[in-house]
């Protein structure tokens, strides 16, 4: 397999994108959550902050597409390096790509 060294850089950074995405929505729901703790220990009514709340929200949909768009982007890729025989498999545990509704691309990849 020819670029072996390329292909394994750009699985790594695939992943660490992914799970980038992944923390940054997780905060953002803790955000979410956080705010509206705040609202109920403070005793402010609840349209207060709606607005802030909705970009919040806004913010998490907006990172779910972002996400679905790095997912279809690690397919995309494996396609290539099979297209092109860019050698990508990296040795370590691997992340269970295996559940309702998914399929297990040949670009799977490990740290």
């Amino acid at each position: 397999m020819k670029n072996m060294h390329v292909g394994v850089r750009v699985a790594r950074q695939v992943r660490t994108a992914e799970h980038a995405v992944d923390q940054a929505m997780i905060e953002v729901c803790r955000l979410v959550q956080t705010a509206l703790e705040g609202r109920v220990e403070a005793r402010l009514a609840a349209e207060v902050g709606q607005d802030a709340l909705a970009n919040m929200v806004r913010g998490l949909s907006q990172l779910a597409e972002v996400r679905g768009a790095v997912i279809a982007s690690h397919g995309e890729l494996a396609q290539v390096a099979d297209e092109h025989h860019v050698g990508w498999y990296m040795d370590g545990p691997r992340e269970d790509k295996t559940g309702p509704g998914t399929t297990v691309p040949p670009f799977a990849i490990a740290a």
